[in-house]
């Protein structure tokens, strides 16, 4: 009886071990590994990652980019990168704010800052201020503050315009003419004759006040073809 129930026994923990590592296998079939962890760390920071190690639920990368050195910690289960460490600065050190920088250009050169721009490659900003008769350019180290360069630029006004006299169109009618063609629709005195150009030839406005009739209008004349356009009647 002892007999059976020992071999019992063996097959239950048999049988639990069989399971566990089968569900333990399905598992780790969907975890992270070092490949794809890396991958992971290299679409969110950028760089060259220079090794991974699984620690437990845990994969350890190691990477850098332009900005320095780093540890970075993912979750086998979720992907997620959990922490970010940096461990060592490789980039360029600015210890010079933008403000800083145009205020340092401003104590080299009279003017309003005209724009602020930063050269990661030279570590420096390059700022124009702009004076009265000159634009100054000025290079300045975002490290240390030091001014490397200072370049100008004179201010050059452009010539004003030419002023051409106003001339009238080429046109068939004359004012009188456009005048005469609204007194057909009025018959009166006419106010004020005006010209306006447009693409087709342009057309003539006429004001007429007939004080007989008490009445008040403005004809459109056609320009080119002495067609009457619109008749605007005055209350």
């Amino acid at each position: 009886m002892k007999k059976w129930l020992a071999i019992l026994i063996a097959i239950v923990f048999l049988a639990f071990a069989a399971v566990f590592f089968l569900l333990n296998q399905a598992d780790n079939g969907n975890r992270l590994d070092e490949a794809e962890a890396v991958e992971r760390v290299a679409n969110l920071y950028g760089g060259e990652a220079e090794g991974a190690e699984i620690s437990g639920n845990l994969i350890l990368v190691q990477f850098s980019n332009r900005e320095g050195k780093y540890n970075a910690t993912v979750d086998r289960d979720s992907g997620k990168v959990t922490s970010v460490e940096l461990i060592e600065k490789i980039g360029p050190t600015r210890n010079i704010d933008e403000q800083q920088a145009e205020e340092i250009a401003l104590g080299e050169a009279d003017g309003k800052i005209e724009a602020t721009d930063y050269s990661r490659e030279l570590n420096e900003y390059e700022i124009r201020v702009a004076g009265e008769a000159q634009i100054s350019i000025i290079a300045i180290s975002a490290e240390t503050g030091e001014v490397r360069e200072i370049s100008t630029e004179e201010i050059v006004e452009p010539d004003p315009p030419e002023e051409t006299p106003a001339t009238e169109p080429d046109r068939i009618l004359s004012r009188e003419e456009a005048a005469a063609i609204a007194r057909q629709t009025l018959d009166g005195e006419v106010q004020e004759v005006e010209f306006v150009e447009t693409p087709d030839g342009g057309y003539y406005l006429v004001e007429i006040e007939n004080d007989d009739s008490d009445q008040e209008a403005t004809i459109q004349i056609h320009a080119i073809r002495g067609d009457t356009m619109t008749v605007d009647w005055e209350d």
